[in-house]
């Protein structure tokens, strides 16, 4: 009798798991938190974090780059822009990092939407010329210094150079690895 009832829950057990194993899903329903902090830019996981004096983060946490003296870090004395028909090169301006994963490089996209007279370069500058769009492969853990390039020719005073940078991250390295 033994042998016919664990002969019994065995084939029973056989026929719950074919059974189970070939169920499809239909639904599934839960309720769970989600918490996140807004930030400063130079607070975050991916940060952008100011280097220069002329560039600083705002009260609402937003990276701004201000040459003129409506720039909080301004002081009387010290120049208020850039002149006319002039090229500027500043490195080290503002920084990105990557904090966000340990073991995942992330490829930041700077584009710039006003003129072609601000460009972009990452680290020392060599001589080249800038770029409007730039692509930046940052390491987890690491800093990547972006400098700029102000050409102002055939700009007088007292014009102004305004536009925005956009910032735009993606998981992996640019194409054509670490820049």
């Amino acid at each position: 009798m033994k042998k016919v009832i664990g002969l019994f829950v065995l084939i029973a057990g056989l026929l719950i798991a074919v059974t189970a194993s070939s169920a499809n899903f239909a639904y599934f329903e839960a309720d769970r938190n989600v918490h996140i902090q807004i930030v400063p830019d130079d607070n975050e996981l991916i940060d952008l974090r100011p280097i220069q004096p002329y560039a600083y983060i705002t009260d609402n946490g937003m990276l701004v780059v201000d040459m003129s003296h409506n720039n909080p870090n301004w002081e009387t004395g010290y120049g208020e822009g850039v002149s006319p028909n002039s090229t500027y090169v500043f490195e080290e301006v503002f920084g990105v990092s990557n904090d966000l994963w340990e073991q995942t490089p992330i490829c930041m996209h700077i584009t710039y939407s006003g003129a072609d007279e601000v460009t972009f370069f990452e680290g020392d500058y060599t001589g080249q010329p800038g770029e409007t769009t730039l692509d930046v492969t940052v390491m987890p853990g690491d800093v990547v210094k972006i400098g700029m390039i102000i050409n102002t020719d055939g700009i007088s005073a007292p014009d102004a150079l305004d536009g925005q940078i956009q910032f735009y991250a993606e998981a992996g390295e640019c194409d054509g690895g670490p820049q």
